[in-house]
């Protein structure tokens, strides 16, 4: 994933191709991979510890269902259908598209802003190196406990920080020395031009940073004309003429 990043301006499928495909799902990632080398995807754990893509931690607003991943078995997931497709597990996904490449949201901040506590860091290694993936993949996460026990896991895992607007009431403005004190090599801001100078910095001091989620012509150019090192977007079929 280094490597691709040093030699591209990436344009990253946000959960696959959810403009037009139901995100997260192997269709989705399937249909944005006509456009891209690179998506974006969300993982979950559940309880008997198989990793699982998808995004909410509730399944009521994709499936209907009022259940919390968290709270199922592998079985009970594997049951539960979005249309005509399963809830893919990571394996899947990694066993299926074995040359491309993948951020990998680590879930664990739940949406009352509360840590999750389970082995999704020990669990997504796991599968990550049973498909000898380390070299395609970039482990990502808003959550900085969850980078930082990553990074205690496997030191060579390619690690992101995601961060949004609401992130520096808890967290402070990013600099380069908290970003490589966690070992983290990746900034992934939510987009907004008033911080683009700031972004900019970042990227001259040694750190990838690719900005979300870019859906319009204008923000793409402004991200490209700064040099950055790509965005991640809802319209990957649109915007991958970006992509080089």
């Amino acid at each position: 994933m280094k490597s691709y990043l040093s030699m591209h301006f990436v344009v990253v499928g946000h959960r696959g191709l959810p403009s037009t495909y139901i995100e997260n799902t192997y269709t989705s990632f399937e249909k944005a991979f006509e456009y891209t080398d690179v998506v974006e995807l969300d993982v979950h754990l559940s309880k008997d510890n198989h990793v699982y893509v998808i995004h909410d931690f509730n399944l009521k607003n994709i499936t209907g269902l009022n259940k919390v991943v968290e709270n199922l078995k592998s079985y009970e997931i594997d049951e539960i259908k979005i249309e005509n497709e399963n809830i893919p597990s990571l394996e899947y996904i990694l066993k299926n598209f074995p040359d491309k490449y993948f951020f990998i949201e680590l879930k664990s901040i739940d949406d009352s802003g509360n840590l999750v506590k389970n082995d999704i860091e020990k669990e997504t290694i796991k599968v990550i190196k049973k498909y000898k993936m380390e070299n395609h993949v970039c482990v990502i996460s808003f959550n900085p406990y969850s980078l930082r026990n990553m990074h205690i896991l496997d030191r060579n895992i390619f690690l992101g920080l995601d961060y949004a607007d609401t992130s520096e009431k808890y967290m402070g403005k990013i600099k380069y020395e908290d970003l490589n004190e966690l070992g983290i090599s990746v900034f992934l801001p939510e987009y907004n031009t008033k911080n683009l100078q700031d972004f900019v910095n970042l990227k001259n001091e040694g750190i990838y940073v690719i900005p979300w989620t870019v859906d319009d012509e204008k923000s793409a150019n402004e991200i490209n004309s700064s040099n950055l090192n790509g965005f991640i977007t809802n319209k990957v079929d649109i915007l991958s003429k970006f992509h080089k």
